[in-house]
């Protein structure tokens, strides 16, 4: 184990998968260069299921994400059983950055609603 990084679960900033989400949005890379590579749906959502089993494993609970997966599905009806990358991908007539994207902008619906919630707005 290195000395030089803190041991013990608390001693990392957790880091839940909207908040990543949101910083991917701001990017304003051209073909939004993400640190998987290419711009690709199917790398998004592999990374993002990666993500999330990673948490579970570590005993995270990213609730947040899952109340984003069901509004997203329930209040949206953005999210069929096919799964979000495949529907996306068709929506946008095949273009990655584009349905990466779409997704994107629904999670940043998504963040501003529960920030209004919060405030009671």
């Amino acid at each position: 184990m290195r000395e030089d990084i803190p041991a013990g679960p608390s001693a990392y900033r957790q880091v839940y998968l909207l908040d990543y989400l949101m910083r991917l949005r701001q990017e304003k890379t051209r073909g939004l260069l993400l640190d998987m590579g290419e711009a690709n749906v199917i790398r998004m959502a592999a990374f993002i299921d990666g993500h999330l089993s990673c948490q579970d494993a570590n005993g995270i609970k990213d609730e947040e994400y899952r109340r984003f997966f069901q509004w997203l599905r329930d209040v949206k009806h953005e999210l069929p059983g096919e799964g979000w990358d495949v529907k996306y991908l068709r929506d946008c007539d095949g273009d990655h950055e584009r349905a990466i994207r779409k997704f994107l902008d629904f999670a940043a619906e998504f963040v501003a609603l529960r920030e209004r919630e919060r405030q009671g707005c």
